[in-house]
């Protein structure tokens, strides 16, 4: 999981690295139900995971972050946008966190 400070530095860089100047800023968070899945998506987006429940299963276009079924995998990404579906693998409910960054283009088009 990424700490707010830092997260809020990595999206001002990420957001710059795709060439926009303008973003938005929201904290989101889900609590999913037992056996639960949410599926959203979030083009011109990017989601950073600042805290995640054990049992949750986060997938994107970006990557996956999975630390219930981590045999095997060696890296879990903690930025996602595009198409995100949050599966919880267990039957109580469980909790995430994100920051929501929203790139905003000029009403031109342009990204100013």
């Amino acid at each position: 999981m990424m700490d707010e400070g830092f997260a809020l530095q990595y999206a001002d860089r990420r957001v710059k690295e795709r060439g926009f100047k303008n973003y938005r800023v929201v904290y989101r968070e889900f609590v999913l139900p037992g056996d639960g899945t949410l599926s959203f998506q979030a083009h011109n987006e990017i989601w950073l995971v600042l805290h995640i429940d054990w049992g949750l299963i986060v997938k994107s276009d970006y990557g996956r972050y999975d630390h219930w079924y981590t045999q095997g995998i060696t890296e879990n990404s903690h930025e996602h946008g595009d198409k995100i579906q949050i599966l919880n693998t267990l039957k109580e409910q469980r909790k995430i966190r994100f920051l929501q960054v929203i790139l905003k283009t000029n009403d031109d088009g342009g990204k100013k």
